[in-house]
């Protein structure tokens, strides 16, 4: 045997034994990656959650209703959650602000360099404490920064990519402007998750104005704000099930209807992910674990799309395509591709949360909607009825 065919074969038999490892970690392993398949859980914080009790609650809670994930506000040492959520099949995003405050951001008057070194000294600090825990997704390590925190934000995102490159990066953004837009497109958290409410007080049952950031986007154009920077990233959304009684500031917990539409157009605009704020009661808000009515709404959109959350996930909104034959603004419909794929989806949404809507699809292509979940076939320009709220996600079909 000629030199040329040793090492052929020799890097055959290496690829054979990578291969067979793979598929022996993938058998063993820690479940799907960030990337791998449609999120949905809650954001919690360990100041009210009650421990590994507390966690084991909401892990046998969420879990029951076909969710997966939470975004949960802890320390490191915090092991007992990690291994409930393990032993559950559940996924935790560690947001680590106890941590950072006091290597990074700075606390109780200490301050720390805003600097490239001191930004990785503080990422290896954190991952070091959980980077083997099996039900760790990733990383949330910021809660709505404003645009002077830039530099801090662009530079600890970094590090934690840099020490933890598989695993999800990002934190929670909000607002408008171009300063608190810029940190998603210049600090490059490697998924874009946003704060998403709509309801205040004076909301009245439908309007999804984003009254609760002091905007008069409607809810979709507000997400499309932030997806238009995805570039390929994720898109996670953080919707609003809480009401407020702060001075200033009251929210209105939303309706079943209306939280139903809003998982909906969220599917529809893109997003890989969804998580509702907040799991605990706390301060003058109601959680979801102690709101039985929204928690079933959440618990039945999660339980419907159980079945094609892998194939939702990586489905981008594109512009054109398919669209409402008519011009009632209840009447919501998005076009999804993934990538440069020759396959297109379409979500059709009632925003109607009173009364049942007919809802016709138009499109200059010859074609035809298989509903994903029930199999049934509509021809563009028949009649989709759907309930208040309510949602269907269709792959077109010739």
């Amino acid at each position: 045997m000629n030199w040329t065919a040793r090492i052929q074969l020799g890097l055959a038999i290496t690829g054979l034994l990578l291969l067979g490892l793979l598929r022996e970690s993938r058998a063993a392993g820690t479940g799907p990656g960030y990337r791998d398949t449609f999120w949905m859980g809650v954001f919690a914080s360990t100041v009210v959650l009650d421990g590994p009790q507390g966690m084991r609650r909401l892990v046998q809670t969420l879990g029951a209703r076909k969710m997966n994930a939470a975004i949960v506000q802890m320390q490191g040492q915090d092991k007992d959650l990690f291994r409930v959520a393990e032993q559950g099949g559940f996924k935790l995003l560690f947001a680590p602000a106890y941590e950072l405050d006091r290597n990074w951001w700075g606390d109780g008057g200490r301050t720390f360099p805003d600097t490239p070194e001191q930004a990785r000294k503080a990422a290896r600090e954190v991952v070091g404490r959980v980077q083997g825990e099996k039900s760790l997704l990733g990383y949330v390590l910021y809660d709505e920064p404003g645009a002077e925190l830039k530099s801090r934000v662009c530079k600890i995102t970094e590090a934690f990519r840099e020490a933890d490159p598989a695993r999800a990066v990002t934190g929670v953004f909000i607002g408008t402007d171009e300063g608190r837009q810029s940190l998603v497109r210049e600090c490059r958290p490697n998924v874009v998750l946003i704060d998403v409410y709509p309801f205040t007080q004076e909301s009245k049952p439908g309007d999804f104005t984003m009254r609760g950031f002091f905007s008069d986007l409607d809810f979709v154009d507000y997400v499309r704000s932030y997806s238009r920077y995805l570039e390929g990233r994720p898109l996670w959304v953080l919707l609003q099930t809480h009401g407020t009684d702060w001075e200033g500031y009251k929210l209105r917990e939303p309706s079943r209807a209306e939280l139903r539409a809003m998982n909906w157009m969220a599917l529809g605009e893109g997003a890989d992910g969804i998580f509702y704020f907040h799991w605990s009661s706390f301060q003058t808000w109601r959680g979801l674990g102690d709101n039985p009515e929204l928690l079933d709404e959440a618990g039945d959109f999660s339980e419907r799309i159980e079945p094609v959350k892998g194939l939702l996930a990586g489905l981008e909104r594109v512009n054109g395509g398919f669209f409402p034959q008519s011009k009632d603004p209840r009447h919501y419909v998005s076009t999804l591709r993934r990538g440069n794929g020759p396959e297109e989806y379409v979500v059709v949404v009632n925003r109607d949360v009173q009364r049942s809507q007919d809802i016709a699809v138009t499109s200059a292509k010859p074609a035809r909607l298989r509903d994903l979940l029930s199999g049934r076939v509509f021809a563009l320009g028949e009649a989709i009825r759907l309930g208040p709220g309510d949602g269907r996600i269709f792959r077109v079909v010739p």
